[in-house]
């Protein structure tokens, strides 16, 4: 199946001197579209010969290697992934940080202190290692508007609240070492929070502010430029580092909720959501629910 990430020119006018993904990100063909079929895909993640993301709705986990998609039901809800290797996936969940046996399909949970919020009435919603910083954020379960969420930081095994300002945090970017971008996806905001090398909140300021509708979900960095997914704006932005729009890329879904990079193979692996759409939005967003792979072309980092 064919479609196209289109960068157009406005891009290639911001700095011809930077890094060579102005040069040659004009349109790209996404190379496949894997049918998962998720209601809600997340929480991507690369490993070394490996991709996985969650479907938060479904307790789902998806498993793409060697070309093969495996799929595993999960007692407790994932949220996103953190690690891939040979034997085991570890994730965030609504009651912690868990981890699945591949082969057998166990799950555990780990032990960690101080997880001390309600996890009936808010579940996680995204997270992932920044940087040496792992944060996992959580939103309320039923009613977001009313109901500020958390952003927790685990370290020394144990939960420390970073933020609880956020009603759904997302994205969870590192731009700099502990310079890491968190949206609010219902107000729209992406912020800047700066770290100090054990994990405290030294700065949190206003990075970007989204046109009303539109909100920020996952994202990373693609050599000096943030990609975040933009849920209800069928695409994905493209900024600098100081927050600056460059360009929006059209995407064949609606609600695109992450991306990666794949470096090593120079891909950008995009999830998305059919939760919450119309017929005429799945009429005319048939894609909704897979995930799409991009080759971009920009040569190998090994």
């Amino acid at each position: 199946m064919v479609g196209t990430l289109n960068l157009g020119n406005e891009m290639l006018k911001n700095d011809v001197n930077n890094w060579k993904l102005i040069f040659q990100m004009k349109m790209v063909d996404f190379d496949s579209a894997i049918e998962c079929n998720c209601d809600l895909g997340e929480g991507l993640a690369i490993g070394c010969d490996s991709v996985a993301w969650v479907d938060i709705n479904q307790d789902t986990i998806f498993l793409h290697r060697d070309n093969r998609l495996n799929t595993f039901k999960t007692k407790f809800k994932p949220s996103v992934i953190y690690s891939i290797d040979n034997n085991e996936i570890v994730f965030g969940s609504d009651v912690g940080i868990c981890c699945l046996d591949i082969t057998s399909g166990d799950e555990r949970l780990l032990s960690l202190e101080n997880f001390n919020h309600n996890y009936q009435k808010y579940r996680s919603n995204d997270g992932g290692f920044c940087g040496n910083h792992q944060l996992l954020g959580f939103m309320h379960r039923n009613d977001p508007v009313e109901n500020l969420g958390f952003v927790y930081q685990v370290k020394n095994e144990s939960f420390c609240l970073l933020d609880d300002s956020l009603h759904i945090p997302n994205s969870f970017i590192e731009i700099e070492p502990s310079k890491i971008l968190i949206s609010d996806s219902l107000k729209g905001q992406i912020w800047l929070y700066q770290l100090d090398d054990t994990g405290n909140l030294v700065e949190k300021i206003l990075w970007a502010q989204l046109d009303k509708g539109i909100a920020p979900d996952g994202g990373c960095l693609v050599g000096d430029y943030v990609f975040v997914a933009l849920w209800d704006g069928a695409s994905i932005a493209v900024f600098d580092k100081n927050g600056k729009l460059l360009k929006n890329l059209s995407l064949p879904v609606i609600r695109p909720t992450n991306c990666k990079y794949d470096a090593a193979r120079s891909q950008l692996w995009v999830t998305s959501a059919s939760e919450g759409l119309s017929k005429e939005q799945l009429s005319r967003y048939p894609l909704s629910g897979n995930t799409f792979v991009y080759n971009l072309g920009l040569g190998s980092s090994c």
